[in-house]
């Protein structure tokens, strides 16, 4: 990830407060059962190492934390507690971490997958579409129905003059042609005009298995054509995207870019991954100090219930449905492999001149002013993210592109369908 990149490059890196490293470890952590976790690592509470090793009483403790100090419910050997500076950039991680020939990583990564024409319109085709029902009824106002259209249509029908069961829906979609209705409903839509009623005078067929008892019987639907769904026209495309974009062209020309952009990022967080499955076997680390523990475990928490809250549920409810483990522990599991990770990177953060500037930090925080419209600093830092967490990604951000830029890379074959 270049310092250079656009506004919303920077803006998608951010949303994950601690950035590269944790996305690598919830994918790590996601992919193994949480029955593994627990039972071959080394990051749950001391109580429970201990009921798993030599009780013999089968059921599960709870792990709890205590809330003012998460480390302190760690296996990891927390003792670092000499009042030194809070910041990692000027904490003496050189004395806890013994770093290994990290230049000429040999890393292998899948290639930049290459975006078609295909892939393309059908993002275009799709936007379009998902944005054109809004407008639809307007844009297609007094269009005659023809076959191959999708009509939203509402009907009612009536079997001697009472609507009978099953016969009434409202802003059903129907493809004309389809052959999705008895006979002669989709044929009666044929030359309707949007917005009108009509009255389709229809038999069922006399096998009819659906509803045996209309089998054979005549009815009559109601129907209104409510839209036809809209063509993707250079106009239509106009209305749709309030002027953003003011032809098919220019519409398909943003889903490139959006696609090209996907691509790239995905090729970046693979290439991230590989470097921190690379770089760390080649270091160690004795010991973190708590203030640094603690303050993960606060961001992970918070990263967890973020997360969480895309699927409407809170981070407890999360964590027991999608890994089978209370939240506190989840974060404990986390905190215990992510913690020494990023002392590596400040270790070589610091060997290797990599730490962001005040220039490089101010920039970030103007980024994030501007995207969520905040009016100072102060605001950024307290609905937001910390100055010290944005520090602590820049110089993750940094590491990573430079081991990256000091690797021998391998691309993986492209596989053909």
């Amino acid at each position: 990830m270049k310092k250079n990149k656009n506004l919303i490059i920077a803006i998608v890196a951010a949303v994950a407060v601690i950035a590269i490293l944790v996305i690598y470890t919830v994918v790590s952590n996601r992919d193994s059962s949480a029955g593994t976790e627990t039972a071959e690592g080394t990051s749950s509470s001391e109580s429970t190492d201990s009921s798993s090793s030599e009780s013999t009483d089968s059921s599960e403790e709870e792990v709890t934390i205590d809330s003012e100090n998460p480390s302190v419910s760690s296996s990891l050997v927390i003792t670092v507690t000499d009042g030194s500076s809070t910041s990692l950039k000027e904490y003496p991680v050189e004395d806890y971490v013994t770093l290994g020939d990290y230049i000429g990583m040999e890393l292998t990564v899948d290639p930049l997958e290459e975006v078609d024409d295909e892939s393309v319109t059908y993002l275009a085709e799709s936007y379009f579409a998902s944005l054109a029902t809004e407008y639809a009824a307007a844009l297609t106002e007094g269009q005659l129905v023809e076959e191959g259209d999708t009509a939203n249509i509402d009907y009612t029908g009536y079997l001697d003059g009472v609507a009978f069961d099953g016969g009434t829906a409202t802003g059903y979609d129907l493809v004309i042609g389809s052959g999705s209705f008895i006979d002669g409903f989709e044929d009666g839509l044929i030359g309707v005009a949007v917005g009108d009623t009509v009255d389709l005078n229809l038999t069922f067929p006399s096998d009819y298995a659906s509803n045996p008892s209309l089998a054979g019987k005549e009815v009559v639907f109601t129907v209104t054509v409510n839209y036809v769904t809209p063509a993707m026209t250079d106009d239509n495309v106009s209305v749709v995207t309030g002027g953003s974009y003011n032809t098919v062209e220019d519409l398909e020309e943003f889903c490139r870019a959006y696609l090209e952009y996907v691509a790239q990022y995905n090729y970046q967080s693979a290439l991230d991954s590989a470097v921190i499955e690379g770089v760390l076997p080649l270091c160690s680390v004795t010991e973190v100090p708590d203030w640094l523990y603690n303050m993960l475990y606060d961001n992970l928490t918070a990263s967890i219930e973020s997360e969480a809250s895309s699927y409407g549920l809170d981070g407890e409810t999360y964590c027991s449905y999608f890994v089978g483990v209370s939240m506190a522990e989840y974060a404990l599991l986390m905190a215990d492999e992510y913690t020494p990770e990023v002392m590596i990177f400040q270790a070589i953060a610091n060997a290797e001149g990599l730490n962001p500037t005040e220039e490089e930090l101010d920039e970030q925080v103007e980024l994030y002013m501007s995207y969520y419209g905040y009016e100072t600093e102060e605001e950024v830092y307290k609905y937001y993210i910390s100055r010290d967490n944005i520090e602590m990604y820049l110089m993750q951000t940094n590491v990573a592109d430079f081991l990256a830029e000091n690797a021998v890379i391998t691309e993986t074959e492209a596989t053909t369908e």
